[in-house]
C-alpha cells in the first residue's frame, strides 16, 4: 500500500460514502473548518491548538510523506475525518511509528474511525513499521475507547505529563500495538460489521 493508491471511496455502516485521501495544500480551508467545528469538549483534549489558523497553515504547507502522513475523509467536499501516521526517524524507536486520529461527532460509530485507523496500518506495514503507538489523555474516554476498539492495549498511564488546550494538567494515557495484529484485528472487524466500498476515481 502507498500513498499513490488514493483517494478511495468508502461506505460506512449507515450507507454514507466518504472519500479517504491524503490531506493536500489546499486543504487549509476544509481543515480549520473541520477542527473548528468540532465541539470545544472536544478540542480540549487535542495536543495543538486546531482553531489557530498558523498551526493549519503549516500542516496543509509543509506536507512531507517522509515524515507524517496525513489521511483525511471527506463527505462531499467537507472533511469529517482526520488521521496521521508519524514517521520517526532513525534511532531505537524507527520502528515504532505513532498514530492520531479524529473525527467529527455526526459521523461517529459509523466505522469511520476503524476504516482510517486501516488504512494508516496499511502504510505503516509498507513502511516496515512493526509497532504503533498512541498518545491519549487519558481521560478522554472516547479517544481511549476507539483506540482499544481498533485492538490498542493501554500499556501506561502518567501522571500530570500533558496540559490540555485550558492549561489543566491532565495524566497520558500510552497505547500500543503490533502493526501485523492490527491488521488482522481491523479486516476480521470490518468484514464482520460492514461492506467497505472500494473505487478507483471515476468507476460507477
Amino acid at each position: 500500500m502507498s500513498i499513490k493508491d488514493y483517494p478511495k471511496k468508502m461506505q460506512l455502516k449507515d450507507g454514507r460514502e466518504v472519500t479517504v485521501r491524503p490531506l493536500a495544500r489546499d486543504d487549509f480551508e476544509r481543515l480549520l473548518g473541520f477542527f473548528k467545528g468540532m465541539p470545544a469538549e472536544d478540542r480540549v483534549f487535542l495536543a495543538h491548538d486546531v482553531t489557530d489558523p498558523n498551526v493549519i497553515r503549516k500542516w496543509t504547507e509543509e506536507i512531507n510523506f517522509d515524515h507524517v502522513v496525513p489521511l483525511v475523509a471527506l463527505d462531499g467536499d467537507q472533511i469529517v475525518g482526520d488521521g496521521t501516521l508519524h514517521i520517526p526517524p532513525r534511532g531505537w524507536m524507527q520502528h515504532v511509528g505513532n498514530l492520531r486520529l479524529v473525527t467529527a461527532r455526526s459521523h461517529r460509530k459509523t466505522g469511520l474511525g476503524t476504516l482510517i485507523a486501516r488504512e494508516l496500518v496499511g502504510l505503516a506495514g509498507s513502511m516496515d513499521l512493526e509497532k504503533l503507538k498512541a498518545h491519549v489523555i487519558a481521560d478522554a474516554q472516547g479517544a481511549v475507547r476507539m483506540f482499544e476498539a481498533v485492538g490498542f492495549e493501554q500499556v501506561a498511564v502518567v501522571p500530570r505529563l500533558v496540559r490540555d488546550q485550558k492549561g489543566a494538567e491532565r495524566d497520558l494515557a500510552i497505547m500500543i500495538n503490533d502493526v501485523a495484529s492490527l491488521t488482522r484485528v481491523l479486516e476480521d472487524w470490518i468484514q464482520d460489521s460492514m461492506i467497505p466500498a472500494f473505487r478507483s476515481p471515476g468507476e460507477g
